[in-house]
């Protein structure tokens, strides 16, 4: 791997005239870097993209250089020192810097907060300060607001933390006015340098000692002892290594020989045995299977047809963007394996990303038939451990093909080739919280152009946005209008949709609960045939809302301006916050009027679950929404038991794309107006694709499949096209609407979000920060400030604004944030403002 040491822009021999200095990137807000000195021990060591310890006012964090800093005899104050250099290998490539820089620019937030997002969580080092309570009497500070909770908080939790104390207090909790209760004497305040909250693991490994390493060694080494377990641990040694591992795990040497570890610490001192320490590396593909053998089979013409334009651009090293239009079923992945196998023949590298962590176990077992075990995983499910080791493998190339959601876009590869966005329509590449508030799809496009790499875009139910760049040129779209052929060799036909009209299955009473006659009897026929069935509700819990019959009374979360959940595990249940999380118990009267009559309304997968038990008291039904699949591995062991088996898949949006069964035969939606109830220009398209998504689920193999959706409103254009599977359709039925708004793909959007513990200062901020913002529009529509949709979350009031432009260029809309952002400054402590440049929800 090649090294890019930091030089001085003078010769080496002068280079004592004036100190090496560096850039360096830091993980915060602030929109700089800052220079520091290296010392004359760190000069060699030091090198672009390495992470380093650097003081900063009174603390230490991570960052990383990103350029040479200017000479220090030219600069106009004092050069503080690099505390440490902690990359041995930098932790981003020059492409990676150059890439977040672009991600900086374009997203409006700082070069620090795009760098943090490539970099594995639990690596960097930062000073923090624990406050302790002293036995001195606490005077005035008993009556001081705030001082008083600081002293209740340190009665409760002694040697906490500031950062601590503050996610407990809000962050109305002031380092001035800490240091000044210290100054009083009424608590201590040690500041320390916190740890990599990860390192590399590692296992004791024994090995006989160089001397002892002949054939005939352990033999003379079981004469000379006298005890029975140290004899058996040589015997165990030599067998190992007869067996081809000569430098067997200490663990295993322990569990074959039931000898105790005070039994190795002797024979290591009598110099006869070694100690070796060796890397262990963590990964989720410890759990899964020995994938299958691929299958054997010929490409479809127009499966044929896409890989040869895609394998044109891979040879020659040409950038490329390809729309992969193909319905579901068509055969989309095997692509995508084809297209990667000639980039790895050139010995480039490959990313694949999949919109759900649901799907990411599925698609690396058939990426693991074809190239093995030299692909990393990276998703939020995985433990920190496991994630900084799958960074490593592709940081040193062990692994150079990287599998999972939107922030494997960012993963450390070198001499890449391809990227894959699957399933690219879908919202979840976009990062909404924390900056950077990212498109993994956009990025994707932005790498593979950097690059000269290929990016494939692969969906049934393109976006309006790439569909209109195909159509504009920049993208090339390449078509799969059929389905991979059965087991005869006939093409899989795209399931029958039947529409059931709620309201009239209600007046012909063949509605009572959640799912009408017609769809619990096609439930009930798949399970006594022994085919399988999906079923979508696109909410959780029990029972979205309940109701005083009464006085209308709902309970609502006293953090945020929501109504609580009902969830049912069992007994009487409890209600839920599903944005702060919050529990608590459910009323046996109303607290508003007294009355006792206490509605459920709505409905869950909880709630349909429970009807299933009546629907097919036999079927074995498997529910999977965030609440089933929140421990690690949740997904994969409920796609495992389908896969076995079970009789119906029942959950949210995530079981509605990318899933491959083929005993499903039917398919039902319980509610597909849920989407349609949202304010935003994009609910129609997002209801679109979802029903499409899951409509094709059904059928995709040699049993045909049937699909049955439960609406309101079975003539909204929405879902008759879903219905008819007409993608076409949908999108000239929608474009004429977005074009007279100049809503994307015929415009950009962007959001600014205020929040804040107090609504009149949060609205204040809002409106003096849209004022500016309106002064520095130039052509950009603005909107606002308007309370949010939900207008508190996590006791944080919020409001948004929204600003719009005309055209392909979001640079009007960015132009305008920064020159905003640099006119107000930085907002009030505990007071914030998020800028989302190409808004995914813009209410």
């Amino acid at each position: 791997m090649s090294r890019h040491p930091v030089r001085t822009r003078r010769s080496i021999s002068e280079s004592w005239l004036s100190p090496v200095t560096v850039n360096v990137v830091l993980p915060i807000p602030v929109d700089r870097a800052y220079t520091y000195r290296l010392p004359d021990a760190m000069a060699d060591a030091a090198q672009l993209g390495a992470r380093v310890l650097v003081p900063l006012r009174n603390r230490h964090l991570t960052g990383v250089i990103v350029e040479e800093g200017p000479p220090a005899d030219t600069l106009d104050f004092a050069v503080k020192d690099v505390v440490d250099v902690l990359d041995d290998v930098p932790a981003c490539t020059n492409e990676l810097l150059d890439l977040t820089k672009w991600i900086a620019d374009y997203y409006v937030c700082t070069w620090g907060e795009a760098l943090k997002a490539a970099l594995p969580s639990g690596t960097t080092v930062e000073s923090q300060r624990e406050l302790r309570r002293t036995d001195a009497e606490p005077g005035d500070w008993a009556n001081h607001s705030v001082g008083r909770r600081i002293l209740d908080d340190l009665a409760e939790r002694p040697g906490t933390t500031l950062s601590a104390m503050r996610k407990r207090l809000g962050p109305a909790v002031p380092l001035a006015l800490v240091r000044r209760m210290a100054a009083d004497g009424v608590l201590d305040v040690d500041t320390t340098l916190s740890d990599d909250q990860v390192t590399a693991k590692t296992a004791t490994h024994l090995r006989f000692a160089p001397a002892f390493q002949r054939k005939d060694a352990p033999a003379e080494l079981i004469e000379q002892l006298r005890g029975e377990k140290q004899q058996a641990v040589i015997r165990a040694l030599a067998g190992f290594r007869e067996a081809g591992t000569p430098e067997p795990r200490q663990a295993d040497v322990v569990e074959h020989t039931d000898a105790a570890y005070s039994t190795i610490r002797s024979l290591v001192d009598k110099g006869m045995i070694e100690k070796v320490e060796k890397e262990v590396l963590r990964s989720p593909l410890d759990d899964l299977p020995a994938p299958d053998p691929p299958p054997n089979h010929d490409l479809l013409p127009a499966q044929q047809d896409a890989l040869d334009a895609v394998t044109t651009s891979v040879d020659a090293h040409n950038y490329g963007t390809f729309l992969l239009h193909g319905i579901t079923g068509s055969g989309k992945t095997e692509v995508y394996i084809r297209a990667l196998k000639a980039v790895r023949e050139q010995g480039r590298t490959g990313i694949i990303l999949v919109p759900e962590i649901a799907l990411t176990p599925q698609t690396v077992q058939r990426f693991r038939s074809h190239f093995g075990d030299r692909i990393a995983v990276l998703h939020s499910q995985m433990n920190r451990g496991e994630r900084y080791d799958a960074w490593r493998r592709l940081r040193t190339g062990d692994a150079p093909i990287a599998v999972g959601p939107r922030s494997a876009v960012l993963a450390p590869l070198e001499n890449l080739g391809l990227i894959v966005v699957d399933e690219e329509h879908e919202s979840s590449y976009k990062q909404f919280d924390p900056a950077p508030r990212y498109h993994a799809r956009d990025v994707a496009v932005m790498r593979a152009h950097r690059n000269d790499a290929v990016c494939i875009l692969g969906s049934a139910t393109p976006s309006l946005e790439s569909t209109m760049n195909a159509r504009w040129g920049k993208y090339e779209r390449l078509a799969l209008p059929e389905r991979v052929p059965d087991a005869d060799g006939e093409a899989a036909a795209l399931p029958e949709v039947t529409v059931l009209d709620l309201t009239l299955q209600r007046k012909k009473h063949q509605l009572d609960g959640a799912l009408a006659d017609p769809l619990r009897d096609a439930i009930r026929t798949r399970a006594e045939r022994g085919e399988q069935t999906i079923l979508l509700q696109n909410r959780r819990g029990y029972a979205p809302v309940l109701e005083c019959e009464d006085c209308g009374w709902a309970p609502e979360c006293g953090a945020c301006s929501v109504t609580l959940t009902l969830h049912r595990d069992g007994g009487r249940g409890r209600l839920h916050c599903h944005y702060c999380g919050h529990t608590t118990g459910t009323p046996q009267q109303c607290p508003d009027c007294g009355g006792h009559d206490i509605s459920q309304i709505g409905t869950g997968t909880q709630r349909v679950e429970e009807e299933l038990a009546s629907v097919a008291p036999d079927a074995t039904v498997l529910r999977m929404d965030r609440d089933t699949t929140s421990r690690k591995g949740g997904h994969h062991r409920i796609l495992q038991q389908f896969r076995q088996g079970a009789d119906v898949l029942l959950g949210t949006q995530m079981i509605a794309k990318g899933l491959d069964f083929g005993q499903v035969t039917l398919v039902g939606v319980v509610d597909a107006d849920v989407g349609l109830l949202f304010p935003d220009f994009r609910a129609e398209e997002r209801t679109f694709q979802l029903l499409t998504q899951v409509a094709g689920r059904a059928g995709r193999a040699d049993l045909p499949g049937e699909v049955i959706l439960q609406t309101r409103n079975p003539d909204h254009p929405a879902i008759r096209h879903a219905t008819a599977h007409d993608h076409e359709g949908f999108v000239e039925d929608e474009l004429p609407t977005r074009r007279q708004f100049n809503y994307p793909p015929f415009g950009h959007v962007a959001t600014v979000e205020f929040r804040g513990p107090k609504e009149q200062r949060v609205e204040r901020l809002a409106e003096t920060w849209t004022d500016q913002l309106r002064r520095d529009a130039g052509p950009v529509t603005v909107m606002g400030p308007e309370p949010a949709f939900i207008q508190r979350v996590k006791k944080q009031h919020r409001f948004r604004t929204l600003l719009r432009v005309q055209g392909g260029s979001a640079h009007p809309l960015q132009t305008a944030l920064r020159r905003t952002r640099e006119a107000y400054g930085t907002p009030p402590n505990g007071y914030h403002v998020a800028i989302d440049v190409d808004a995914m929800g813009v209410l």
